[in-house]
């Protein structure tokens, strides 16, 4: 009798294990760092007229705060374009009249688990 009630006991426990993983909740707890990527440029419109873009990936929906800031060959300011959002996909742009000379161009971001800075160099 003991032999059985054992060899029954055993029997649960290990449908116990077998079965208990299957419970767990496969998401972990805390998210992992999201993956934010982004392309910006400085494309020629027309004339001295030139758009600084920007495209950028959050797949996770993060509350992300962009920014593109261009500076001239010494880093004086120029101008900038900012965008906040929580899309998965979102774009931004802005013209400005340029003339001959370098330009850099600075792309930074802040999101809820990452934050970033580019830079491209252009010479027009």
């Amino acid at each position: 009798m003991r032999k059985k009630v054992f060899c029954v006991a055993l029997a649960l426990l290990m449908c116990l294990m077998i079965a208990v993983p299957t419970f767990a909740d496969s998401k972990p707890e805390t998210p992992d760092r999201a993956i934010v990527t982004a392309s910006y440029g400085l494309k020629h419109v027309s004339g001295s007229t030139y758009k600084m873009w920007a495209k950028v990936m959050n797949p996770a929906g993060e509350n992300i705060i962009a920014n593109l800031i261009l500076y001239d060959a010494s880093y004086n300011y120029i101008t900038s374009v900012s965008c906040s959002s929580s899309n998965t996909i979102f774009n931004f742009n802005k013209n400005v009249n340029l003339s001959h000379g370098t330009y850099h161009l600075v792309f930074s971001y802040v999101a809820d688990t990452s934050s970033q800075s580019f830079e491209k160099t252009y010479s027009i």
